[in-house]
């Protein structure tokens, strides 16, 4: 199975992601304490991913031309400008934590869905990446983005609730979102071909885009966490590092 058919793969499974609103619905909620463990897991994840695979990978591709890291700033600042610029491209307000006039769930809605989709595209440009780099890493930041995604789609979903849409438009117009994710991967193999001479740089970006979210979204969360020890969620942390590590080493051998 070459590199396309492999991202594709990976990019419609982060996109069926998006159902996992349905969980929801079931009345099966994380609590307080589990949604604490996901987030906690995630930003774990996504920081070892980060320096112990794309990074070394990202130096190696890029055989000394020019500083990578450049891209891994660029990618820092540039999701900072979108987020503010979008205002909900990483929403996480529950429902019911709604503020102003019409909430803040039913104000954020359209932006939710439209800074959703850029997002999942822009997923799918550097989960593709990762694949034409290799399998192993290609696998590795499916995984990295499916752990960061979980505990995202539950807001998601909650907050297009709260905003109006029923179960079913809710559900629809999330998966709709996550498959845009499916158009990066086929936009990196078939429309901009140029990209692929660049793998390096996208991977770096990966990298700022993985960095920003952990600092400036998860674990700001987990901060705001005050129920119970706070000790015990120093453990998901550093289980999701822990996996990362064991789990490129057990791909690359």
């Amino acid at each position: 199975m070459g590199p396309m058919a492999q991202a594709l793969l990976a990019t419609v499974w982060v996109s069926l992601i998006s159902f996992v609103g349905v969980v929801l619905v079931l009345g099966r909620k994380p609590g307080q304490r589990g949604e604490a463990f996901l987030l906690s897991f995630a930003a774990g994840v996504l920081l070892a991913t980060s320096f112990l695979d794309l990074v070394p990978e990202a130096i190696e591709k890029s055989a000394g031309e020019g500083n990578v890291f450049v891209a891994t700033l660029a990618a820092i600042i540039g999701f900072f400008v979108l987020e503010r610029v979008l205002h909900g491209f990483h929403v996480h307000d529950a429902p019911g934590h709604e503020h102003g006039p019409g909430g803040h769930a039913r104000a954020s809605r359209y932006l939710i869905l439209v800074g959703n989709g850029l997002h999942n595209f822009i997923d799918g440009v550097l989960i593709a990446a990762s694949f034409a780099a290799s399998t192993e890493l290609g696998l590795v930041t499916t995984f990295a983005v499916t752990v960061h995604e979980v505990p995202h789609e539950f807001a998601d979903f909650g907050i297009l609730i709260a905003g109006g849409y029923d179960v079913r438009s809710a559900l629809l117009l999330n998966f709709a979102s996550g498959l845009t994710s499916v158009l990066g991967a086929v936009v990196f193999f078939t429309a901009a071909p140029g990209l692929q001479d660049h793998v390096a740089w996208l991977l770096a970006t990966t990298v700022g885009m993985f960095v920003y979210i952990a600092g400036s979204d998860l674990i700001p969360q987990l901060h705001d966490h005050r129920r119970g020890p706070s000790a015990w969620i120093y453990g998901p942390f550093v289980g999701g590092v822990a996996v990362i590590a064991v789990l490129g080493a057990f791909i690359a051998h």
